[in-house]
């Protein structure tokens, strides 16, 4: 293994503050730094390295696996992750543009800390926001110090006030992690909550992220519980401590998703995950070069 990708697989796995798409973008950043003395056999090693570098995080998944598809479409690695890496930076205002159709102008509610939101919150600058917290570390805190200082109005409030908020939010909206081959979503704790609230409230809930975050069927953990240090919440050696920092909200609660690719209803990702299982395919199983 090269040394620019096992130091890269270390800081990405330890990056708890950092999205998805930041995380993608690192993968492919040492994949690139590699990319233009690697024969194919050793690139493709690196990049399967890279992919499974945090098996539940499908962005890294895709976007490697994408890169990996373009070099065996053009046999050049620099410009195959160059390439990749154009088309993950460009979503955004793909994405911005989606959002414009569906999303009201005037108080939206979110949760956690998510760069797709907070970009995206940023580009259409809603008359108000109210942001969850987030414990135990307070993302939601982090997005409302972003959204201030864009000029935009906040209201910060704790997970336990989700239904009472809800009714004052036009919609709902939420990052995302990974979304499933079924459309369901795997999010920050308490997305659940929210879409849950969002649904008694009668407001319309929608998932922002990339269709790279679409898993494919045979991706090795699309998802699974992952839990942080009990000491976050409570330090008392006596008491049962849990911390669970994903779940799962069923696609029956979702709206829509929105994507790069437009507003899609959660049976449309099949498609992509479909897309993906054949580029996750090519880089674990082929031999071809």
């Amino acid at each position: 293994m090269r040394t620019e990708i096992r130091t890269a697989i270390k800081e990405i796995q330890a990056d708890r503050e950092s999205g998805a798409r930041q995380h993608a973008l690192a993968a492919l950043r040492a994949l690139g730094s590699i990319s233009a003395d690697c024969s194919g056999e050793e690139l493709r090693d690196e990049c399967r390295r890279l992919a499974l570098a945090r098996p539940t995080d499908a962005a890294i998944e895709n976007a490697i696996a994408a890169a990996w598809s373009r070099y065996l479409e053009t046999g050049n690695g620099p410009t195959a992750v160059s390439d990749t890496i154009e088309a993950i930076e460009t979503a955004p205002e793909e994405l911005s543009l989606a959002a414009k159709k569906v999303l009201p102008s005037g108080t939206l509610m979110t949760l956690s800390y998510s760069t797709s939101v907070v970009d995206l919150l940023s580009r259409l600058h809603p008359r108000r926001v109210i942001v969850s917290e987030t414990r135990p570390n307070a993302e939601g805190l982090r997005v409302a110090k972003c959204l201030v200082r864009s000029g935009i109005s906040v209201t910060l409030i704790t997970e336990a006030q989700l239904a009472l908020f809800a009714h004052e939010a036009d919609a709902v909206i939420t990052g995302a992690h990974t979304i499933m081959p079924d459309g369901d979503l795997v999010n920050r704790m308490g997305t659940r909550l929210m879409a849950l609230a969002a649904r008694d409230a009668d407001v319309p809930f929608y998932a922002i992220g990339e269709t790279m975050k679409v898993a494919a069927p045979s991706e090795p953990v699309p998802f699974a519980p992952q839990e942080g240090k009990a000491r976050e919440i409570c330090d008392e050696q006596w008491l049962e401590v849990r911390n669970v920092y994903y779940e799962v909200t069923p696609s029956r609660l979702i709206t829509s998703y929105i994507t790069e690719q437009g507003v899609l209803d959660p049976a449309d990702v099949q498609r992509f995950s479909a897309e993906a299982e054949k580029r996750w395919q090519a880089l674990m199983n082929s031999h071809e070069l």
